[in-house]
């Protein structure tokens, strides 16, 4: 069982406002598929044709005429719009700058002002070499790493080894913490073992709505680098120990996205396809991407995490791999959750292709 919330949040209220509340499930869930074969080339975004693939993608996902309105009736011109970037494998398979830029130009046009527009991931190195910097009448770029909020931890019984940029991590070359805490190596090695994972304050101090921006790809540890897991295990510390075998994020993930101070942000999920990556990742590898050239948009993360699923376990087993959702168990208990649709059944997929 995940708990969110660290002591001082726990002894203000008793009773966690952390506790699950999700809305009831739909009985179909929408999944738009945006695509051209102009999107991407030789690794390069055509910015042009990924504006017109996301503008197409959030006016359909939302029944609207066109982008504006679209962003319009998700955000307010007051909120602070966070988009939350996957950076893990820049600079090839990382969420793409044309991608993010599309979207910061809906939400321009929905009054959002740029001051009020964040894009974040965990690392500040990684962002930088997938093209992110904060850009005076664009947006701000901040990251998790270093920045994390001391009261607001999940706790579970799995505890994991700190390393450095965890909040709780006591380093090794540091004289006068040991001399002050009077602590001896062997019951430092002992401090740097947790069962908590704070979380991002990028998440929980800065940004009132959410856009969630994963990337089509694998994951070595989890399965499935999707919506769930760029929302939950890309904004925590001391994150590998939810994704270690056997349980592989489950029920970790779905457990974490289920917490409204992190599903209760999100108003859509945007996943760039541009280039897909079937095996490798989080680093990545280009004997195993394809140019995909699409661009997925739902209000369903576990719907959208089922389609990407689908369409790399294809590749996968073409190359004769397991498929990613033998591993990605996570995404069916999400179900279970009531966090979404992971029965292909229930999910329409819309396909909007563009020339």
């Amino acid at each position: 069982m995940i708990i969110l919330g660290g002591p001082a949040a726990r002894a203000q209220n008793p009773t966690p406002s952390a506790a699950p509340n999700p809305t009831p499930l739909p009985a179909r869930s929408v999944v738009v598929r945006a695509e051209s074969p102009d999107a991407i080339y030789d690794y390069k975004a055509n910015s042009s044709v990924v504006n017109r693939l996301v503008d197409g993608a959030i006016a359909s996902v939302t029944g609207e005429g066109n982008a504006g309105a679209a962003w319009s009736s998700l955000v307010k011109p007051s909120d602070v719009v966070g988009i939350k970037v996957c950076a893990n494998g820049a600079p090839l398979f990382s969420t793409r700058p044309e991608v993010v830029q599309a979207i910061v130009d809906g939400l321009r046009q929905a009054g959002v002002p740029w001051e009020n527009i964040v894009v974040f991931d965990r690392d500040e190195g990684l962002l930088k070499r997938a093209g992110f910097r904060s850009r005076p009448g664009n947006y701000r770029v901040l990251w998790s790493a270093g920045n994390y909020d001391p009261q607001v931890a999940i706790s579970s019984p799995m505890a994991g080894q700190l390393i450095y940029g965890d909040l709780d991590f006591i380093g090794k070359n540091l004289p006068n913490l040991k001399e002050e805490l009077q602590i001896d190596d062997h019951k430092k090695r002992l401090l740097n073992i947790s069962n908590e994972s704070h979380v991002s304050k990028v998440l929980t101090k800065v940004v009132t709505k959410v856009v969630n921006v994963p990337v089509l790809s694998d994951n070595v540890y989890c399965g499935l680098s999707g919506a769930l897991f760029n929302m939950t295990v890309q904004n925590v510390d001391n994150w590998r120990r939810l994704v270690q075998p056997p349980d592989c994020g489950d029920p970790a993930i779905p457990e974490m996205y289920s917490d409204p101070r992190i599903s209760e942000k999100v108003v859509i999920t945007i996943m760039d396809g541009l280039v897909a990556l079937y095996a490798g990742a989080p680093f990545g590898d280009a004997n195993y991407a394809v140019q995909f050239g699409t661009i997925y948009a739902s209000k369903d993360p576990v719907a959208i995490d089922a389609i990407a699923s689908k369409r790399l376990d294809k590749w996968r087993i073409d190359a004769s791999m397991d498929p990613v959702s033998k591993t990605a168990k996570y995404v069916e208990t999400a179900t279970a959750l009531e966090l979404g649709n992971s029965d292909l059944s229930k999910i329409e997929v819309r396909d909007i292709r563009q020339p």
